[in-house]
């Protein structure tokens, strides 16, 4: 099967992939010495330096490790002949042993140390610099002084540069070591809960010292030892002076080529003291910064709303999004307020308590220009929108846990939002149609949880949770003048309501036997959707055949369970699934019992200390969400409408990933290869009419499968003879689908997409420095007995980071952007910063963005059944002169 996927491939005639195998088989070769340091008592002995020497006499040390509960392990950085292992540990005399190693890939040698009579301390010279971070156990300490530029100026921006350590440009997601982090701590306190962004993207990077990545995390303290968590966290540390008051405030204010006032102001006052710590965040600005964890520029999901969406209400009819090729701050002409205050206390002794608060209140306008070219029919369509969105979000969080005894703990979450976006629309359709639409919708989320842990000895405790959550989400689309259904229907008020309930119960027994980490859990969940539609014509009229009125009750019973253990370097994880799942949909009388088991197993090989192969498969069952039920047809958008042959059926999933990992911090190397694959049995699959003025997408289900696999690699590393940072990323995905167009026959649709990305960063210790990035894209999508249609798109990023003195510093970034290789298109981008730090409290800024002025990019995109051209509105030339305040 591997050989057939690497065939595929390789016939795509993909570029890139020769690059990927050439690292790739640069990776395994290497020379490993790994041992046990006991005492003569036969006791294992962490923290003993492990030395090695070319010369016995020499003092200069050429690399050096530390045992971890008595063990080392050491990846030789060159080939050596001969070299000298010295051990030596406080209270042990020093060992010396002498090794041939030709060309033997691994040694294995012990050392037994003696109790240390006399202790003579000597000067250790070591040959290496100083390293910019620590590793503790399941800690590594990065030191933020040795990442952080002149360019950074919050935390996130440092974060990126971290080995190890990613960062989502969109989303403010951050992961380590590959995986999402649960939180990021401030002083060891879970201030920000999911919605960390709130710090890490205001709290100054000034006032941070270290930042801890902590891996085996748990968040419950009496499940620490019990749980098999492989969750990781990060934890910022605060300079020594910054731990009682300190905060900043940035003031900014300029006019852009409009001669129209820019300003940006941003606030933040962080506190610490015994018993409690808050951080306070105000900012506003024009100028297209998204400050708050929401995105309702490109309407990506915060971290936070994505852990929610199992209790989240379907939400049909999308406001605009404004998503662009571009970075946000280019084209999100907005006029933001954006106010948090987290605060984490002690209510009592054995009390910790979390509030969370913020307030989001935002204009966004764009004019955007579309045009679709119809591919099979030759049709041309287009509109032209001018819009403007008005957003405005409350969100509260509260967490308290409480340690009722020794052995139990207490815990009460809740978390609530109350949402309201407005959006207006001028829309000009194909050029000969005037419309005015008006979209309200609200969105109200309740979720509370409670749970129980009691530890009923140092290997076993038991959990009871208990969650409820309810979602309301009331839309209402109003069009004038009326839209038309057909020659006899006309209407002007499309009226949705999607509200969703979930009681789940859950009892669950965790314990450790040996080496063998395991948990049960059993539980039973409820789960009701109702959803209501209308369409109103002349007079308040319904139109009876444009309404819905569904109510979509799940109920499951559930048993699953999970084991963790070792055996010798082979890490072994399975876990299932078990439950039986009552269904009932009232708009068809459906009804559907079904028993369902979901395997999984997840396996992770560890060559060595740095390196392992980890694969994962398993097996999914799960009915299709409640958009997917209701029947009869909803304006979603002036042009687009829906509906659905709504089916009670399961979809049945299949994933499989076999990886090849690197995470070498002390070569400061991260090397990631993998496989992927993905098959789907039973799909809602869509049948498309496209006329002039309407487009109806009808949803049916099918058994077929569908199937989706690829590619992905990573490459990650410091060159100390250059000084620079070199990283290359790519991903291949291969899919293939059906559909239906214009009451044609199936039509089988294969689609390719490829990235690939290049980026250096020089990290010299003089006054200048460096930093480029180039991405390429290509998206090929190919209907059956038909031409293949693909896009071609790159972009390149180069910016200069000069530090003439000490206090004074200028950033030069230039973007080009080429949306479409076939054609003449391109942007050009300049910006300019010039940065002066008068003394420790106050500094000035000076920053020039889009010098150029444009003000209009053309964007384009394919898909099967046609070619979409996007004129999209930026912001346009600006200068702001910037006031930093940090105290």
């Amino acid at each position: 099967m591997i050989i057939h996927f690497f065939e595929k491939i390789m016939n795509k005639g993909t570029p890139g992939m020769f690059l990927v195998f050439l690292l790739f088989s640069q990776c395994f070769f290497s020379q490993t010495i790994s041992g046990i340091v006991t005492s003569e008592a036969g006791d294992k002995i962490s923290f003993v330096n492990i030395l090695i020497k070319e010369n016995a006499d020499d003092e200069r040390i050429n690399q050096f490790t530390q045992t971890k509960n008595g063990v080392y392990n050491l990846v030789l950085n060159k080939k050596y002949k001969k070299i000298y292992i010295v051990a030596n540990a406080a209270n042990f005399e020093t060992s010396v042993q002498e090794v041939e190693l030709d060309n033997k890939e691994k040694i294995s040698l012990d050392f037994v140390l003696k109790n240390e009579k006399i202790k003579t301390i000597q000067e250790v010279i070591i040959n290496q610099k100083k390293e910019s971070f620590e590793i503790k156990e399941d800690t590594v300490v990065y030191d933020v002084s040795r990442y952080k530029d002149p360019s950074d100026k919050k935390v996130q921006d440092v974060l990126k540069k971290m080995p190890g350590i990613t960062v989502n440009e969109k989303t403010g997601e951050i992961k380590y070591k590959g995986k999402s982090v649960e939180t990021v701590k401030l002083e060891g306190d879970d201030l920000f809960g999911t919605n960390y962004t709130v710090g890490t993207k205001n709290i100054n990077v000034d006032i941070v010292e270290k930042v801890e990545a902590i891996e085996n995390y748990s968040e419950n303290p009496l499940l620490k030892g019990i749980e098999s968590s492989d969750k990781v966290a990060l934890n910022l540390k605060i300079k020594k002076g910054k731990i009682d008051f300190s905060g900043n405030i940035d003031w900014a204010s300029g006019f852009d080529s409009d001669v129209k006032q820019v300003s940006s102001i941003n606030s933040t006052l962080l506190q610490v003291a015994k018993g409690y710590k808050s951080f306070l965040n105000l900012s506003y600005n024009n100028i297209g910064v998204n400050q708050s964890p929401y995105d309702y520029f490109s309407n990506n999901l915060s971290i936070d709303q994505q852990k929610n969406s199992d209790y989240s209400a379907a939400k049909i009819i999308n406001d605009n999004s404004f998503s662009s090729f571009l970075e946000d701050t280019r084209a999100n002409r907005n006029n933001a307020f954006f106010s948090s205050y987290n605060l984490i206390f002690r209510a009592f002794k054995k009390n910790s308590t979390r509030i969370n608060l913020s307030y989001l209140k935002d204009k966004l306008m764009q004019d955007i220009y579309n045009e679709s070219h119809i591919i099979d029919d030759n049709l041309n369509l287009s509109d032209t929108y001018n819009t403007i969105k008005k957003p405005e979000l409350f969100r509260i969080e509260i967490d308290s846990k409480t340690n009722t005894t020794k052995k139990s703990l207490l815990e009460y979450k809740l978390s609530a939002s109350n949402e309201s976006n407005q959006q207006y629309s001028s829309v000009l359709q194909n050029g000969d149609r005037n419309f005015e639409t008006n979209l309200l919708t609200k969105n109200t989320f309740l979720k509370q949880n409670l749970q129980f842990t009691y530890k009923l000895n140092d290997k076993s405790a038991f959990q009871f949770s208990t969650t409820y959550a309810w979602n309301d989400i009331p839309q209402n689309m109003f069009s004038f003048p009326y839209l038309n259904i057909d020659n006899d229907t006309s209407f002007n008020t499309q009226l949705s309501n999607f509200k969703k309930s979930v009681l789940d119960f859950q009892l669950t027994y965790l314990a450790k036997y040996k080496n063998i980490k395991y948990f049960f859990s059993f539980g039973n969940n409820n789960e009701t959707n109702t959803f209501n539609s209308e369409v109103m014509g002349l007079n308040n009229s319904k139109k009876n055949n444009y309404s819905n009125l569904l109510n979509n009750k799940k109920a499951s019973t559930y048993l699953s369970g999970q084991a963790n253990f070792n055996i010798s370097r082979l890490y072994i994880q399975p876990s299932f699934n078990l439950y039986y799942q009552r269904q009932s949909l009232n708009n068809i009388n459906l009804e559907n019992k079904t028993v369902v088991f979901e395997p999984k197993l997840y396996l992770k090989y560890k060559i060595n200390d740095v390196a392992f192969i980890n694969s994962i498969v398993d097996y999914r069952q799960k009915p299709f969400s409640e958009d997917k039920l209701f029947i009869n047809p909803v304006f979603i958008s002036n042009r687009n409408i829906i509906s659905n042959v709504p089916s009670l059926s399961f979809q049945k999933t299949f994933n499989g990933r076999v990886s090849y990992v690197i995470n070498d911090l002390y070569k400061q190397l991260n090397f990631n290869f993998g496989l992927y694959y993905t098959s789907d049995k039973g799909n809602y699959f869509s049948d498309i009419t496209i006329s002039p003025y309407i487009t109806h997408y009808t949803y049916f289900y099918s058994p077929k499968v569908r199937s989706t696999y690829g590619a992905d690699f990573m490459y990650d590393k410091y060159f100390s003879f250059l000084d620079s940072v070199l990283k290359l990323s790519s991903n291949l995905t291969f899919s293939n689908y059906e559909n239906i167009l214009n009451n044609s026959e199936t039509r089988k649709i294969n689609n390719v997409t490829q990235t690939y990305d290049f980026s250096w960063k020089t990290v010299f210790d003089f006054k200048i420095n460096f930093e480029n990035k180039f991405t390429y894209n290509i998206n090929s999508t190919q209907v059956e007995n038909q031409e293949k249609n693909t896009l071609r798109s790159f972009n390149n990023s180069f910016r200069i980071i000069a530090r003439p003195f000490s206090k004074f510093s200028i950033i030069a970034s230039f973007d080009y952007f080429r949306p479409n290789t076939k054609s003449q298109a391109n942007y050009f981008f300049i910006d300019n910063t010039i940065k002066y730090i008068v003394n420790r409290n106050w500094e000035l800024s000076f920053f020039m963005k889009n010098i150029l002025n444009k003000k209009m990019i053309t964007e384009v995109d394919i898909n099967d059944y046609s070619v979409n051209t996007t004129n999209v509105n930026i912001i346009p030339r600006y200068f702001l002169m910037n006031i930093t305040y940090n105290f």
